[in-house]
């Protein structure tokens, strides 16, 4: 079961719960002849009901769908009308939040600096949503597809991007400059995201350069390099490290 499912579930299970204790307090009020605790007891209880039943909480990020197709995109929380989706077959499906709550991704570009030596763009990405129709419905089918895999599969399609960039030497000052050199690497990137409705929103990078460059990465992202890019090439030697 899914993070997103167990917390719907707890929710779910709290709610009732509180509903139930409500009601009992409501009856054990009014069989004692206790009024005032009733009536205070019972406006709460139905509150509650009004809150928890016919109102639908929306978290940011999230997908209308019905019967498999994408209507609308949600970017921002909002309340609505529960029995107005239900009416319409509609149902509410939350997407990972990469704009707010993931880290950023790493990516590592590694490339001749044409002087005999080998230079590294190490990026960290920041990625959102392209705001598209037809892109929020590639952003649910991969959701769909892979679940809690989903972070997996969108740094196999960033190495794949990566796998053919060679970087221009580095030789930039000052923020405007970075972000223009980095365009074309972004763009490349944005074409592999695609089909997961997704892009770059931000991009930094830290280079660093030498006759011969020693990787440091973790064991997992070694595999994964792996089984996506086959052997690494010759003179840099990835090492992985707890």
């Amino acid at each position: 079961m899914s993070i997103q499912r167990s917390i719907w579930v707890f929710g779910r299970v709290l709610f009732y719960v509180v509903l139930f204790l409500l009601l009992v307090l409501v009856i054990f009020a009014f069989s004692h002849d206790q009024f005032v605790p009733g009536l205070f007891f019972g406006v709460i209880f139905l509150i509650a009901l009004y809150k928890g039943l016919i109102c639908l909480k929306i978290p940011a990020y999230s997908v209308v769908v019905r019967d498999g197709r994408v209507v609308f995109f949600i970017p921002e929380k909002t309340t609505r009308n529960r029995f107005d989706f239900v009416s319409r077959g509609q149902t509410i499906v939350e997407l990972p939040h990469y704009g707010l709550l993931d880290q950023p991704y790493k990516l590592e570009i590694i490339s001749p600096d044409g002087e005999g030596g080998v230079q590294s763009c190490r990026l960290s990405l920041h990625l959102d949503y392209l705001l598209e129709p037809a892109a929020y419905q590639r952003a649910y089918d991969s959701f769909v597809l892979h679940q809690e895999r989903l972070s997996l599969e969108v740094r196999k399609l960033l190495l794949k991007s990566s796998a053919n960039l060679i970087c221009r030497p580095f030789q930039v000052e000052g923020e405007k400059a970075m972000q223009e050199y980095l365009k074309p690497i972004i763009a490349e990137l944005n074409l592999g995201l695609e089909s997961v409705g997704l892009k770059v929103e931000e991009a930094t990078c830290s280079f660093s350069s030498g006759p011969t460059l020693i990787r440091f990465v973790p064991t997992e992202q070694e595999l994964l390099e792996k089984a996506i890019k086959g052997p690494a090439s010759e003179g840099v030697r990835p090492t992985s490290s707890d």
